[in-house]
């Protein structure tokens, strides 16, 4: 073109225009850079935000407080936050907190057919009328055992079985790391490093909808321990019974046994018909996304009142953030 000048936007620029808008923002890049890079700049840094609480209980008290509040500490407001966490996820950025990736898996206990003498009948005897002993299961979200134990009659509930697993240090129990949880039914005690479901329908409407969509959610984390009893009952009939007259002792190694065996088809025959006929319901039920489990470096259990209330207090939060986050 014959002209040296350009229309852009209804205003003449040339190109010592444009140099000098890109050397003023070249300026101010390195002015960035020298005020916060900390090779450039090595001031001492401090945290502003000093309290006990982790960074994903911060963000979710934020969430939950006054607009302003939020505002003031991330410069954005909260329904505008939840937006911008919704397109991290859906490109990957980040995975949500309340999906279960602190689930370490799942504890129930189930009934097993059992024989004994007749004066031991009445300690055996379950809810249901039928003789059988309460196995406790710990399984992993691949529906293998991590835990079992056995012996326990069929009239003992489940969260006294509990219970005295934890007090007893003989029992090896693989105690879950600290921040991470097994899930567990409502027969148990919701306490550090096991999470259960709400119960009752008390609260404001919100509060409730909350609940209600942490304890939908919180069942499909739970339901692979059922999902790993039925393949094991339906591989071993001798489970759900007639039982033979064995020892007691007897029994219970049958269903030792067992367990190890079904591991044992889990790690070698990843087709097996009764690990993908459970999975196939299973995902019908509710396609979740199953996390790894790490046992080690696991801290002492605060089962005190205080540390009962804080994990309760964990759990509303967590159950706020599923409700902010899916409206």
């Amino acid at each position: 073109m014959e002209y040296e000048h350009y229309l852009q936007g209804g205003d003449f620029f040339d190109e010592g225009d444009e140099e000098e808008i890109l050397l003023t923002f070249i300026y101010f890049v390195l002015a960035g850079l020298a005020l916060f890079d900390p090779y450039l700049n090595p001031v001492e840094r401090r945290r502003i935000r000093d309290g006990a609480q982790s960074g994903a209980q911060w963000v979710v008290e934020l969430i939950n407080s006054h607009r302003d509040r939020i505002f003031d500490n991330l410069r954005i407001e909260a329904p505008l936050f939840l937006q911008l966490c919704d397109l991290l996820i859906e490109r990957g950025y980040w995975e949500p907190h309340p999906t279960g990736r602190d689930c370490v898996g799942a504890i129930d206990g189930t009934h097993v057919s059992a024989w004994c003498r007749a004066e031991d009948r009445e300690r055996y005897r379950n809810r249901h009328g039928g003789l059988s002993q309460n196995i406790l299961a710990v399984c992993d979200h691949n529906m293998r055992f991590t835990y079992v134990r056995v012996g326990w009659e069929g009239s003992a509930h489940d969260s006294r079985i509990l219970k005295d697993v934890l007090l007893d240090p003989n029992c090896a129990f693989p105690r879950p790391p600290e921040g991470k949880y097994y899930a567990v039914d409502a027969a148990y005690t919701n306490m550090p490093g096991f999470m259960a479901p709400f119960r009752g329908a008390r609260g404001t409407q919100q509060e409730r909808a909350a609940r209600t969509l942490f304890n939908r959610r919180h069942a499909s984390l739970r339901g692979i321990i059922e999902c790993t009893f039925g393949v094991l009952k339906k591989r071993f009939p001798i489970l759900k019974g007639p039982m033979h007259n064995y020892l007691m002792a007897t029994q219970n190694n049958i269903v030792l046994a067992c367990c190890a065996l079904h591991n044992f088809m889990r790690d070698n025959v990843p087709n097996d018909a009764y690990f993908v006929e459970e999975e196939t319901i299973a995902a019908q039920a509710d396609n979740i996304n199953h996390v790894v489990d790490q046992m080690a470096g696991a801290e002492p259990l605060d089962m005190s009142p205080q540390g009962i209330a804080g994990w309760n207090e964990f759990r509303s939060a967590l159950a706020n953030s599923m409700y902010y986050h899916q409206h």
